[in-house]
C-alpha cells in the first residue's frame, strides 16, 4: 500500500502540470513518506531539495521552512556535523527576516540533535538553550521560556561536572519564580519541572527531600489525571507563541502543523513530544520504589512498585495515538528502555534480598531484549556479575568484572561512555574485583594494590556518597599485605558507618557494623562486645540479606557463648546455620 501510494505521487510530480505550490507540497508529502515509512533516505533529501528550489522560486516561505526542517533531519542521520552546519544558517535566515517561530523551531531541533549526539552539556549546546530563553523573555512567551530551563537543567543533571547541583537548581529556581502566572503553566511542563526537581534529590542521594518531592508529584499528577487539556492518547506538547500580523508571505500554514500549528487567538503553536500521561504515572512508579527501598518496613516492597510500572508501560491497550512509523517506533524503544531499567532495579533488590531465582528471571526478560549502547547495556551486565557472584561463581563474574565496558581511565571516565552512571558502576566493579580477591581461590595480591591505587583519587572524594561508603566497606574489610594499621580500619568503619546512616541504607549499615564487630570484637569478652554483635544482627536482619543474617548470627552466638551465654548461644548457633542452608540453597538456580 505505501509503494503504491509512492508510486502515484511520484507520478505526480513528475508530470510537470502540477501548480507551484502543490508541486512543493507533493514534495514534501513524498519524502515525509519515504522518511516515515522507508530507509530511503537519500532520495527523500532529492525530493526536498526539489521543493525548496520551488519554494524560494514563487515565495512559500511556510513550506519552504518545513521542507527545510524536515531535510536537517534526515541530513543528520548521515552527516550530523554537516546538519549542525546547515543548521546555524537556517537559524541565522530565520533571524533575519524576524521569523520567531521557525528560530524556536530550529533551535529546537538543534537541542534534539545535541542530545543525540551526547553533548548537550557542552557550550554550544548551552549557548543555544539560552538564546532560545533570551528571545523567550523579550516576547514574554513564559511556557517556552520554562522549557528551554527544564532543557537546560536535564542536560546539567546528566554531566559528571563538580558544580552540576547548582546549574540544575538555578534552572529550577528561574522555572519556578513564573509559577504564580497562569500563561508559564502546561500539564506537561508542570510534571516535567517537578520530576527535574525529584531527580536531583536522588542524585544527591538526599532521600528525605525525595520522599517530600515524590509526594508533591504524586499529588500533581492526581490533580492532572482528569484535566481534558492533557489527553491519555496523545503525548503532543504545544508551546503557546505570540502572533506576529505580518501582510507578507505566511510563514505557518496547514502544511505546517507536524512542527508549527495555527491557534484560533493571539497564539500559534510550537508542536513537541513530551512525558504522556501513562508515561508519567509510570515515572511516578519507578521513583516511588526508589524512596520505598529507604522508607518501607516491608521488604521487597519496591519490587512490587517497579512491577507495576513495568505493567504500566507494557499495556499494549494504552496507547499514545495514532502517530507515524518512526515516532511510533521510538516511543516504543523508550517505553521498553525504561522498562528494562524497572527490570533491573527489581533484579538489584532481589540480589540484596538473596532472591537469586527472581534475578536469573529479570535477566531472562531483559536477556529477549536488544539492549541498545549505553547505561542500560552497562547496568544490564553489572546484574549479571552480581548474579554471577551471588551464587558464588567467582570465576565468572571476575570475568565480567573485567569487561572492557567497566574499563575508565585515570579520571574516573568510561572509556565507552560518558555517564555518570557508567562511571559509578565502573567504580564498584573494581570494588567486586577486589572482594573477590580476597577468596584464596582468586588471591592476587599485586593486582589488588593496583587496583587501589587507581580507585583512591576516585573514591575518596566522590560527590557520591555511596561510592565512598562501598569504597570505605571494602577497605575497612579486606586483608592486605602488609595489613593496614588498626587506626586507618576504624577510619574506615567509622566513615562507611556514618554514611550509610545519613543514606538511611539498611544494607550498608547491616554490611557495616557486622564488619565492625569482626574487626574490632573478635574474642573479645565483654558487654560492648555483645552489643556490637546485637546490633550488627538486628541490622542484618532488617537488611533481609540471607548471607549477612547468618554471618551475624553466627558471630554473635560467639559473643554469647564467650559471655557464658551457652543455651541462647546454641539457639543463635542453629539460626545461623539455617540461614547458611538456606541462603546456599536459593543459590542453585542453574
Amino acid at each position: 500500500m505505501v509503494a503504491t501510494g509512492l508510486g502515484c505521487l511520484e507520478v505526480a510530480m513528475n508530470s510537470n502540470k502540477l501548480w507551484p505550490r502543490l508541486e512543493a507540497r507533493l514534495c514534501l508529502r513524498y519524502a515525509s513518506v519515504l522518511i516515515e515509512e522507508t530507509t530511503n533516505i537519500m532520495e527523500a533529501e532529492t525530493a526536498l531539495t526539489r521543493g525548496i528550489l520551488v519554494c524560494e522560486k514563487h515565495r512559500f516561505i511556510d513550506l519552504k521552512y518545513c521542507s527545510q526542517f524536515l531535510l536537517m533531519k534526515t541530513l543528520f542521520q548521515r552527516n550530523p556535523k554537516a546538519a549542525f552546519k546547515s543548521l546555524d544558517a537556517h537559524i541565522m535566515d530565520a533571524t533575519m527576516y524576524k521569523h520567531a517561530p521557525w528560530v524556536y523551531a530550529f533551535r529546537f531541533l538543534k537541542a534534539a540533535f545535541h542530545i543525540q549526539s551526547g553533548t548537550a552539556a557542552d557550550h554550544h549546546a548551552l549557548e543555544n538553550l539560552r538564546r532560545m530563553a533570551s528571545i523567550a523573555t523579550t516576547r514574554d512567551e513564559k511556557a517556552m521560556f520554562v522549557m528551554v530551563m527544564l532543557l537546560e537543567g536535564l542536560s546539567h543533571l546528566n554531566t559528571m561536572k563538580d558544580d552540576w547541583i547548582n546549574r540544575v537548581q538555578n534552572c529550577i529556581a528561574q522555572a519556578q519564580k513564573l509559577q504564580f502566572d497562569d500563561a508559564a503553566h502546561l500539564p506537561q511542563l508542570d510534571v516535567l519541572l517537578l520530576l527535574l526537581d525529584l531527580a536531583c534529590s536522588f542524585r544527591q542521594k538526599s532521600h528525605r527531600d525525595a520522599a517530600q518531592k515524590l509526594s508533591v508529584f504524586q499529588s500533581k499528577l492526581e490533580e492532572l489525571r482528569n484535566l481534558p487539556s492533557w489527553s491519555s492518547v496523545s503525548d503532543e506538547l504545544l508551546l503557546p507563541i505570540r502572533r506576529v500580523v505580518n501582510d507578507a508571505a505566511p510563514t505557518l500554514s496547514r502544511d505546517t502543523e507536524a512542527v508549527l500549528r495555527r491557534g484560533d487567538g493571539a497564539f500559534d503553536y510550537l508542536v513537541l513530544s513530551a512525558l504522556g500521561k501513562q508515561e508519567s504515572f509510570a515515572m511516578a512508579y519507578i521513583f516511588n520504589g526508589i524512596v520505598a527501598l529507604y522508607k518501607s518496613t516491608t521488604l521487597g516492597r519496591s519490587s512490587t512498585i517497579w512491577t507495576e510500572a513495568v505493567r504500566l508501560l507494557e499495556d499494549k491497550n494504552s496507547g499514545s495515538g495514532l502517530k507515524p512509523l518512526p515516532d511510533a517506533l521510538a516511543h516504543a524503544q523508550w517505553a521498553k528502555g525504561v522498562s528494562n531499567y524497572a527490570q533491573v532495579l527489581i533484579g538489584l533488590q532481589a540480589a540484596t534480598l538473596s532472591d537469586w531465582r527472581k534475578v536469573k528471571t529479570c535477566l531472562d526478560a531483559l536477556g529477549t531484549a536488544q539492549q541498545p549502547e549505553g547505561f542500560l547495556n552497562v547496568l544490564t551486565l553489572y546484574l549479571t556479575g552480581v548474579f554471577k557472584q551471588g551464587i558464588a561463581k567467582l570465576g565468572e563474574a571476575l570475568a565480567i568484572w573485567k569487561d572492557p565496558r567497566f574499563a575508565m581511565d585515570r579520571n574516573g571516565v568510561p572509556q565507552n561512555n560518558t555517564s555518570h552512571i557508567a562511571s559509578e558502576l565502573c567504580i564498584l566493579a573494581a570494588l567486586n574485583r577486589i572482594w573477590i580477591m580476597q577468596s584464596p581461590a582468586h588471591d592476587n595480591d599485586e593486582e589488588t594494590a593496583q587496583l587501589l591505587d587507581f580507585l583512591r583519587p576516585l573514591c575518596e572524594d566522590n560527590p557520591d556518597l555511596d561510592i565512598r561508603i562501598a569504597y570505605n566497606l571494602v577497605l575497612a574489610s579486606i586483608t592486605l599485605d602488609p595489613p593496614l594499621p588498626i587506626n586507618q580500619i576504624k577510619q574506615h568503619m567509622k566513615l562507611s558507618l556514618n554514611g550509610a546512616q545519613n543514606t538511611s541504607n539498611t544494607h550498608f549499615l547491616s554490611i557495616a557494623l557486622n564488619i565492625m564487630r569482626n574487626k574490632l570484637f573478635e574474642n573479645v569478652v565483654g558487654e560492648q562486645a555483645l552489643k556490637s554483635a546485637r546490633a550488627g544482627t538486628a541490622q542484618a536482619r532488617k537488611s533481609g540479606n540471607l548471607l549477612w543474617m547468618s554471618v551475624a548470627e553466627g558471630m554473635l552466638a560467639q559473643s554469647l557463648e564467650q559471655q557464658g551465654l551457652k543455651e541462647e548461644a546454641e539457639k543463635t548457633r542453629e539460626d545461623g546455620i539455617r540461614l547458611a542452608n538456606e541462603a546456599h540453597l536459593r543459590t542453585q538456580v542453574e
